[in-house]
């Protein structure tokens, strides 16, 4: 059996994000099969100075009406029936704001988790 090795760690406290307004970029897009097909995108935050990354997620059904679809939509795609689209070429490296809620998991930690359809662009001033 092979060591896994990634070198050494550091204990850290835990690092809270205050509810409310943040503003971010999108890094990357990823998906995931289990349990269910996901969306994911990562976004890291303007005004945290900690090498963290918030995951936002989507199920991978792309409707008008979807979280993803309505995603899509707030970036400026056009829904067509039938049109196919490559959401980490629309979404990655964008500037967005968004908002984000403390929440309590069931062991009573706290998290902070993006309010749903609450990501949209920063338009670049010109």
């Amino acid at each position: 059996m092979e060591e896994e090795t990634q070198g050494e760690l550091e204990w850290k406290d835990p690092i809270k994000i205050p509810d409310g307004r943040h503003t971010g970029v999108i890094t990357r897009v990823g998906s995931k099969e289990e349990p269910y097909k996901y969306t994911e995108i990562f976004i890291k935050l303007d005004d945290i100075e900690a090498d963290i990354e918030l995951r936002y997620g989507c199920p991978t059904i792309l409707t008008e009406n979807s979280k993803l679809g309505r995603l899509m939509i707030a970036f400026g795609e056009q829904f067509e029936k039938g049109k196919k689209i490559k959401p980490a070429e629309i979404l990655k490296n964008k500037k967005i704001k968004f908002m984000t809620l403390m929440k309590k998991a069931k062991d009573k930690k706290e998290y902070s988790e993006i309010v749903a359809d609450s990501i949209k662009p920063i338009e670049e001033s010109k």
